[in-house]
């Protein structure tokens, strides 16, 4: 029988929490910098090069206007290719970050000291951005705020106290146990036997 302790709560709250941030942010970081890729291909200059209007006349006016709206939308083109690349960045930063939550589940789940500091100053970070929250958000939007304030609240008692608690439980179920002492019996023995 499986029991679930407080600590396995908050490892399962980390890794969910990287799975369904880092996920999305993988598949948007892929598509983005897909797009970034074309953009930057379209922004390319094809080599054209204005004709003389007086050799074509009309034609090479037309042909002229057409290089001249090709080069415009070729530099709007490759503005929105930088644009994209650097959210292609930032969604590979959110994804690495929402890989180091996940991380942080699995080593509070097998009890690492560095999950224990780094979630708990995660848990601290989320609840002084949501008491923060609380004083600035307007009134009948403060109870917004009070789930994740309370969610920090009850990851940094599991991390802090609680999970003290399971240690000192953990290292007393392994040490070694007390050797049964024989029951002490005492039996007179009649006068003059030894």
């Amino acid at each position: 029988m499986t029991v679930i302790t407080h600590r396995s709560i908050v490892s399962l709250g980390y890794k969910l929490s990287g799975a369904l941030v880092g996920a999305p942010a993988v598949i948007a970081c892929v598509g983005l910098t897909i797009a970034a890729i074309d953009l930057h291909r379209a922004a390319a200059p094809d080599g054209a090069h204005m004709v003389s209007v007086r050799a074509y006349g009309l034609l090479g006016f037309l042909d002229d206007i057409g290089v001249g709206v090709d080069h415009t939308f070729g530099f709007l083109a490759g503005l929105a290719a930088w644009l994209i690349a650097g959210l292609a960045i930032l969604a590979l930063l959110v994804a690495l970050w929402a890989g180091l939550v996940y991380l942080i589940g699995r080593g509070v789940g097998r009890g690492a000291m560095w999950a224990r500091i780094v979630g708990g100053v995660f848990a601290i970070c989320l609840a002084l951005a949501s008491f923060s929250a609380i004083f600035s958000l307007p009134h009948r939007l403060i109870a917004v705020a009070l789930p994740p304030l309370a969610l920090a609240l009850y990851t940094l008692w599991v991390l802090i106290w609680r999970y003290r608690g399971a240690e000192s439980a953990a290292r007393l179920s392994q040490s070694p146990a007390m050797p049964e002492l024989a029951p002490v019996t005492t039996e007179v023995s009649p006068p003059g036997t030894v």
